[in-house]
C-alpha cells in the first residue's frame, strides 16, 4: 500500500507540475514563438503520430498489461516477455511503413492545396509514430513492473521541459525551422530512452525469449485480446484526433493552430476526471468482478457528481475571463473563442456521465466499445468533413462535442439496459443548474473601468453563487469531507 501511495502521490504533483508547463507553453510560447503554420504543423504531426502509433503497435500496448502477470508467474526470471513487447511493434511499423509509402500520393493530395508545409515536412511522421509506439509499449511494461512514475514524468514533465528548451533555440534564432522539428520530434525520443533506463536500473532487462511458455491458450488468448486492443484503440485515437487531420486538409494549418489552442483551453476543465478515475477504477474492477452491483452504482453516481462539480467550477473561470485569457496571445487565436464554449460543453457532458468507460471494460461485454467505436470513427469523419467545410473550426468543435456526446451516451444506454445502471441523480442536475445559472450571471459583467477589479470581482461572485450552495447543503459529501480534512490538517 505505501508504494501505491506514494507512487498516487508523485504522479498528483507530476500531473500538476506538467499542466504548469503546457498553460506555459500554449499560451504564451508556442503562439508567439512560431506562426499559425508552422504550430499547425507541429499538431497534424502529433495527431497523426498518435493514430499510426495505435496500428503499428498491433495491440501489444494493452497486451503487455494484461499478460505480463501470466508470464512472470509462470516464469519470475526467465519469462522472455520484454523480447515480444519490443519485437511485436517492430513487425507492426514495417507494416505501417509499407502502407505509408503505398498512400504516399493520396496523402501528398489532401494536403497540399491548404497545407503546403506538412506536405513538407510529412515523412517525420515516420519516427516520430515509431518514438510514441515504444513509449506507450514500454511504459506499459514498467507500469507493470509498479513504477507508474517514470512513464508519467517523462510525458508530462520531461518532454515539455526540452520542447520548450528547443522553442527558445528557435527564438533567438540559432537554429532554423527544419532544424526545429527535427529537433522537436527527436525529443519524442527521449521518452522510450528514459523508460529503458528505469528498466534496466530495475535489472528487468531481459531479451531472451521463452517460447516454451508460448502454450496454444496462452498465445490465441493474447491474439484475441491484440485485436480487440489494436481496433479498439485505434478507433478511440482516431475519434479523438480527426478533427485535427482533417482541418488541416480542409481548413489549412493555421486555422488548425487556432482549433488546437482553443481546443486546449476547453479540455483544462477534464484534469480531476483524471484523479477521480485513477481511483475509481481499481474499486469498480473488484466490485464488478464480485457482482457488488449496488457499490458499482453508488461509484457510478459519485463519479458523475464529483467530476461535473470541479469541470464547471473550472470551465466557469475560463469562461468567465476568455476575454482576457486571448489578450495573452497574437490576435488570430481569439477566433477560437466559440470552439472553447463548444468544447467544454462537450467535456462537460464526458464528465457528467461518470464512469462508464470503466464499467464496460471490467465487464463481459468490453467487446461493445470495439463495434460502436467503429461506428462513431464513420459518424466522426462524416461530421467533420461536412461542418469543417461549412463552419471551419466551429464545425470542427460541434463535430468533437457530439462525438463525445455519442461516445459517452452510447456506453451509458448500454450499462443502462444492461446492469439497470445510470450515474445521473437529483443532486447532478441541482449542480448543472447552479452551475449554468451562476455562469449566465457573471458572465459579460463589467462593472469596473479597471480589468483586473472586474476579474476580481466576477471571479468571487461567480464561486459565491456556485460554491457556497453546494457546499451549505453538502450536495457532495465527499467535497465537504475533503474540505475538512485540508482545514483539518493546515491547523496541525
Amino acid at each position: 500500500m505505501g508504494v501505491i501511495v506514494r507512487q498516487s502521490i508523485s504522479n498528483t504533483l507530476i500531473t500538476y507540475t506538467g499542466i504548469g508547463l503546457g498553460f506555459i507553453l500554449t499560451i504564451f510560447l508556442y503562439p508567439h514563438i512560431l506562426n499559425p503554420d508552422q504550430y499547425g504543423l507541429t499538431r497534424v504531426l502529433i495527431s497523426a503520430s498518435y493514430i499510426s502509433s495505435q496500428f503499428a503497435h498491433l495491440g501489444m500496448h494493452n497486451v503487455v498489461m494484461r499478460y505480463y502477470p501470466f508470464f512472470k508467474k509462470a516464469d519470475p526470471v526467465r519469462h522472455g516477455f520484454l523480447f515480444w513487447a519490443i519485437t511485436i511493434p517492430i513487425l507492426g511499423f514495417l507494416l505501417f511503413t509499407i502502407l505509408f509509402f503505398l498512400a504516399d500520393d493520396l496523402l501528398i493530395q489532401f494536403y497540399e492545396d491548404r497545407s503546403a508545409l506538412f506536405v513538407e515536412y510529412y515523412l517525420w511522421v515516420l519516427p516520430l509514430t515509431l518514438f510514441i509506439l515504444y513509449y506507450e509499449v514500454l511504459n506499459s511494461y514498467l507500469r507493470s513492473l509498479r513504477d507508474s512514475v517514470t512513464g508519467s514524468l517523462s510525458n508530462e514533465v520531461l518532454l515539455r521541459i526540452i520542447v520548450i528548451a528547443i522553442l527558445g533555440l528557435y527564438f533567438f534564432e540559432w537554429i532554423t525551422f527544419s532544424q526545429f522539428i527535427t529537433l522537436f520530434v527527436l525529443s519524442y525520443l527521449t521518452q522510450p530512452l528514459a523508460i529503458l533506463t528505469q528498466i534496466w536500473k530495475k535489472g528487468a532487462f531481459r531479451l531472451n525469449p521463452n517460447f516454451k511458455l508460448l502454450r496454444r491458450p496462452l498465445y490465441k488468448g493474447m491474439l484475441n485480446y491484440g485485436f480487440y486492443s489494436l481496433f479498439g484503440g485505434l478507433t478511440t485515437v482516431l475519434v479523438w484526433n480527426i478533427d485535427i487531420l482533417m482541418l488541416g486538409s480542409l481548413a489549412g494549418l493555421d486555422q488548425t493552430a487556432i482549433y488546437a489552442i482553443a481546443f486546449y483551453i476547453g479540455s483544462v476543465i477534464t484534469v480531476p476526471q483524471r484523479s477521480i478515475e485513477k481511483i475509481a477504477a481499481p474499486l469498480l474492477s473488484e466490485f464488478i468482478k464480485n457482482k457488488q452491483w449496488m457499490e458499482v452504482e453508488s461509484i457510478y453516481k459519485k463519479t458523475s457528481l464529483n467530476q461535473l462539480i470541479p469541470g464547471l467550477l473550472i470551465f466557469g473561470l475560463i469562461w468567465l475571463h476568455i476575454d482576457s485569457l486571448f489578450l495573452l496571445m497574437p490576435d488570430i487565436y481569439a477566433a477560437g473563442k466559440w470552439v472553447v464554449l463548444i468544447i467544454g460543453i462537450g467535456k462537460l457532458i464526458e464528465m457528467g456521465t461518470g464512469s462508464n468507460g470503466i464499467i464496460l471494460i471490467n465487464s463481459k461485454h468490453y467487446r461493445v466499445s470495439f463495434y460502436t467505436n467503429i461506428v462513431l470513427v464513420v459518424i466522426a469523419i462524416g461530421l467533420n468533413y461536412l461542418f469543417i467545410r461549412r463552419y471551419g473550426i466551429e464545425g470542427a468543435a460541434i463535430a468533437s462535442a457530439f462525438a463525445f456526446f455519442a461516445f459517452n451516451g452510447v456506453k451509458c444506454l448500454f450499462i443502462q439496459l444492461k446492469f439497470g445502471l445510470q450515474p445521473f441523480s437529483l443532486k447532478t442536475i441541482m449542480v448543472a443548474f447552479l452551475g449554468g445559472f451562476s455562469i449566465y450571471l457573471t458572465a459579460g459583467l463589467n462593472l469596473f473601468d479597471v480589468l483586473w477589479l472586474n476579474i476580481l470581482f466576477n471571479t468571487a461572485l461567480f464561486l459565491l453563487l456556485y460554491l457556497m450552495p453546494i457546499l451549505y447543503f453538502k450536495i457532495s459529501p465527499d467535497l465537504n469531507e475533503l474540505i475538512q480534512k485540508v482545514i483539518t490538517n493546515q491547523r496541525s
